[in-house]
């Protein structure tokens, strides 16, 4: 074990000199995350082979995609490890992902060779060049396993919504499950262009533009798009879906005082003028686990649809903050300011990371999951993390060795998480199997959160959802 951890340190070194002589602004100086790098890769891949007969081509697309994520993430530190200081260039040992995804593509997923080449080249080359470019764009925010996470789920998104909205155009969507996934990608879509239009062109950066172009793209292609693929009115569905049970009423009402308490507790703290410490900004954490555990385990689908559209508002939420608009950039920078974290820099990821964390195992594509599964966030980030934060840094005395977290915060990690796990599972949410292994993904989950320097709200849901995949 002893030799595995220094060649792992050793591969570390190497590479963080290779992005430090490319140029490439690392946010820690001695760790990057490389575990980090393929879990989002795996998990896909682990969601289509344990999918039964009736896995969906959407689940099959994306689970061929997840193992060649795995194969460009190796293929990304090998490149990393080599002797010259040319990593933003494009590398001839990226096409091999691309080959071997292209011709996954062709004989597993029974693609055409024109869809196989050109979704094999995509994937292949945003997911290794791609990450060194998003670090070279966003210097300082990302260690290397954080961009490369973030960059594989922004590429399973693309390929998931290319494949899936094309299909629904030619076959409208029928089940509530399919309007909500092709209602959250055309929202997620539409954030991503505002985002990248800003980004690219300054003259669109101003107040007049921005909004102008918001409300345009808005109104004359995001909502008619949708006609076209619902063929129906989106807006009359979302009212209809949200109000058509009393069930949903209550917690659509649940929903809006939880929002209410997260706004005036934003406010107020932003009003004080004074830095949120680490254990007032897990109220945020404990807010997100009261909306999450009644949304999945009595209305899935509503909570499905309402996060992705959370996660485009907060998309467009952090563009005004970045360019300062009127009326609300001012107020959004000092919130930012506020609340900031020491691992966020240009962009305000902890709260992005927080909402993807909770949210990925529910947006993965699938509808076999169970509750314990998809609740991989929300025990690990939202109740874990919050008792560590919460013991350790009040009743925290004994650090674990090269950590600052102590002893105490870890054990509260496990305990609290498996008292909510045997809670539920008191009320038969849970089957018996999957208690055991609960037990020690929860172990191993909180000692990685003690010693890791990677962004939990990132790196814990995916490990945890491995850890009850595999």
């Amino acid at each position: 074990m002893e030799t595995v951890t220094k060649y792992y340190h050793l591969l570390e070194e190497r590479i963080l000199s290779s992005l430090l002589s490319s140029g490439l602004r690392h946010r820690t100086k001695d760790c990057t995350g490389l575990w980090l790098g393929p879990l989002v890769g795996l998990s896909a891949l682990l969601t289509f082979l344990k999918e039964d007969n009736s896995y969906s081509e959407l689940c099959l697309l994306t689970g061929i995609a997840g193992g060649g994520l795995v194969i460009s993430c190796l293929c990304l530190y090998a490149r990393l490890m080599m002797d010259n200081d040319a990593a933003k260039d494009f590398h001839v040992i990226y096409f091999f992902p691309s080959i071997t995804l292209s011709t996954l593509f062709l004989l597993v997923g029974n693609k055409g060779l024109l869809v196989s080449v050109s979704w094999g080249l995509m994937v292949g080359s945003l997911s290794t060049w791609g990450v060194i470019q998003m670090m070279s764009n966003l210097p300082g925010c990302f260690t290397l396993g954080e961009a490369t996470a973030v960059t594989h789920g922004i590429v399973l998104f693309i390929l998931s919504t290319f494949t899936n909205l094309p299909l629904r155009y030619h076959l409208p969507p029928i089940h509530d499950s399919d309007i909500a996934t092709v209602i959250v990608q055309v929202g997620i879509l539409y954030a991503m262009s505002i985002s990248i239009l800003c980004a690219n062109f300054p003259k669109l950066r101003g107040p007049t533009s921005f909004y102008l172009l918001s409300i345009g793209m808005l109104g004359f292609l995001a909502i008619p798009a949708l006609h076209i693929l619902l063929d129906q009115s989106p807006l009359c569905w979302i009212f209809t879906f949200v109000f058509n049970s009393q069930a949903k009423i209550i917690l659509f009402i649940y929903w809006a005082v939880c929002l209410l308490l997260a706004i005036i507790f934003g406010t107020y703290q932003t009003l004080k003028q004074t830095h949120a410490s680490t254990s007032i900004r897990k109220i945020f954490h404990l807010l997100a686990v009261l909306v999450y555990i009644p949304g999945l385990i009595c209305e899935p689908t509503l909570l499905y649809l309402a996060s992705g559209m959370v996660l485009a508002f907060f998309s467009m939420i952090e563009v005004l903050r970045i360019l300062n608009l009127p009326p609300f950039g001012d107020f959004l920078q000092q919130t930012f300011s506020a609340y900031v974290d020491d691992k966020d820099s240009l962009i305000s990821l902890t709260p992005l990371y927080l909402m993807c964390g909770i949210s990925a195992p529910l947006w993965l594509p699938t509808e076999n999951m169970g509750l314990l599964k998809l609740m991989s966030g929300v025990l690990t980030i939202g109740i874990g993390d919050s008792a560590a934060s919460f013991i350790g840094s009040n009743w925290g005395k004994h650090k674990w060795t090269g950590s600052d977290k102590s002893i105490e915060g870890t054990v509260a990690c496990v305990v609290s998480q498996l008292i909510t796990i045997f809670g539920l599972a008191f009320f038969g949410c849970f089957e018996s199997p999957l208690l055991v292994r609960s037990i020690f993904s929860v172990i191993l989950v909180s000692l990685v959160e003690a010693h890791t320097e990677q962004v939990d709200n990132l790196a814990l849901p995916f490990l945890m959802y491995l850890c009850l995949t595999v």
